[in-house]
């Protein structure tokens, strides 16, 4: 009699359970059921943003198919499209990203990875057109994502490319942004030079991860000051360091990752 009880209850609670929590349950169900996935290779290049309650998010290089992915200039202010986009996100997004974006649906709580913040207009100012319709599109089943625990479903098999351009545009808007999504708008888009120095306290070395923490100051025309970790290359490069010493480093653009490392005296 109980066994019946329990399986008219579960019953009942499928059908009041919706659809996107659905997708999300059994994505998080077949991630736990998979092995784990490999980390990203060392040196991968890419962008963090900090931990906060947001996890920790990066913006690694688009991949080779994804490389001629561009939005349409016009799409981004078209209001056909954000209105379009705008009824998407509602409908399959905002469970987890929330109605403002912010990172903080419901479909969000326990999530291993929370939802980018796409309130954030730094961060989002800094993702490419294709880098957007590479994330849409793949969703978590790619890394570094995958490894990161992201249950982003790939939108790929379901939304057609235009309808993941007006999704896209409506969550731009969600920065505050009104203009197009481009460098004249946004000068984080632009190309950034080969290599840039920078100087900072070392904050930890980490050899399993291959990369050294470090409290920086602004890299002028690169990234703002912050405290964020750094692959190196070589990795040798680690065993001249420890924490609290301050340096002065030369970042790599195109790999992400620090190259030479020179002491600074006090």
């Amino acid at each position: 009699m109980t066994r019946t009880r329990a399986f008219v209850v579960v019953g009942i609670v499928g059908l009041v359970v919706s659809g996107p929590w659905l997708a999300v349950l059994a994505l998080r169900t077949a991630q736990a059921q998979q092995a784990p996935a490999s980390a990203p290779k060392a040196g991968q290049p890419g962008h963090k943003h900090g931990s906060g309650g947001h996890g920790d998010h990066e913006h690694p290089a688009v991949p080779a198919a994804y490389a001629n992915s561009h939005i349409p200039v016009h799409v981004w202010t078209d209001p056909k499209m954000i209105a379009k986009g705008k009824e998407i996100f509602t409908a399959k997004c905002a469970l987890c990203h929330g109605e403002k974006g912010d990172g903080k649906g419901p479909g969000a709580l326990n999530l291993p990875l929370k939802p980018a913040d796409l309130t954030d207009g730094k961060m989002v100012a800094e993702m490419a057109g294709n880098f957007w319709v590479w994330r849409v599109s793949e969703g978590g089943l790619v890394e570094p994502f995958k490894s990161k625990g992201s249950v982003m479903p790939a939108w790929k098999g379901e939304l057609s490319m235009e309808d993941r351009w007006a999704v896209i545009a409506y969550a731009h808007t969600l920065s505050g942004h009104r203009g197009p999504h481009v460098a004249s708008e946004h000068p984080e888009l632009k190309p950034k030079p080969k290599f840039v120095t920078g100087k900072g306290t070392v904050i930890s070395v980490r050899p399993a991860k291959q990369e050294i923490v470090l409290e920086h100051e602004e890299i002028k025309g690169f990234m703002e000051a912050m405290t964020m970790g750094y692959k190196t290359k070589p990795t040798s490069l680690l065993n001249s360091v420890k924490p609290g010493d301050k340096i002065r480093f030369t970042i790599d653009t195109e790999a992400r990752a620090i190259t030479k490392i020179e002491a600074l005296k006090d």
